[in-house]
């Protein structure tokens, strides 16, 4: 009897929680532009939200006519209580960008974030943690160390949604011959046909503090939401 209240119970949380979670998948293709270089990207994303947490996986791609850029991330957080404004996050990525030089790149941070406003239409929050790469993740060993911030704002309204985001990571370690410390900012601006379809134009860029390397693309995409 109590095998079968045990098993009853199981199946049943399981329900509850999958009916509170939030499945969402969004695929993107379209034009790009790097200094002066045109070709194709594509996009995927696929995101869970609950209550209280959150998991967002990213695949992005694009190829131009001399070159590429790969990258995939996925990042969870973990607020401390639901309606609470503080959590905690991890995220994982791994970046390939022959327009900078960069080989295979795998990025970890980690830390803690706070949401600054959250309003009917969107939120603004804020994180600050500790983050490391390897520059050359398949042929070396040797980590970069960095203190990581960053400030976002996500905004919907009615057809329009706008995201703005702005990350700086600032070296605290020797280990390479040269600083790595760089601001990261991304941009797009998605006018919605209806629930499923939107297009949606931004730029993005990784401005090198020390190296004075600025790479950046521009973006136009057609967006389908699931």
């Amino acid at each position: 009897m109590i095998r079968k209240l045990t098993v009853y119970l199981f199946f049943a949380v399981g329900l509850i929680a999958e009916e509170l979670a939030v499945w969402d998948q969004f695929a993107r293709t379209g034009l790009s532009n790097d200094n002066e270089q045109n070709g194709g990207h594509a996009f995927y994303r696929v995101k869970r939200t609950t209550d209280n947490t959150f998991h967002d996986l990213r695949i992005f791609g694009y190829g131009l006519e001399k070159d590429s850029y790969a990258y995939m991330r996925y990042k969870s957080s973990v607020k401390y209580t639901p309606q609470g404004k503080l959590y905690h996050f991890t995220t994982v990525s791994y970046q390939k960008n022959t327009r900078a030089e960069l080989d295979l790149r795998y990025h970890f941070n980690q830390g803690f974030g706070y949401f600054i406003n959250q309003y009917k239409m969107g939120h603004i929050h804020t994180e600050l943690g500790h983050a490391y790469d390897m520059s050359d993740y398949l042929n070396d060993t040797r980590k970069t160390s960095y203190i990581k911030s960053g400030i976002f704002w996500d905004h919907d309204h009615n057809r329009f949604s706008i995201k703005l985001d702005a990350e700086l990571f600032k070296q605290i370690s020797d280990i390479v011959s040269t600083d790595q410390s760089r601001v990261q900012l991304f941009t797009e601006l998605a006018y919605h046909f209806n629930k499923t379809w939107s297009i949606i134009v931004g730029y993005e860029q990784d401005q090198y503090l020390e190296q004075g390397e600025d790479p950046r693309s521009y973006f136009i995409s057609l967006g389908w939401n699931n």
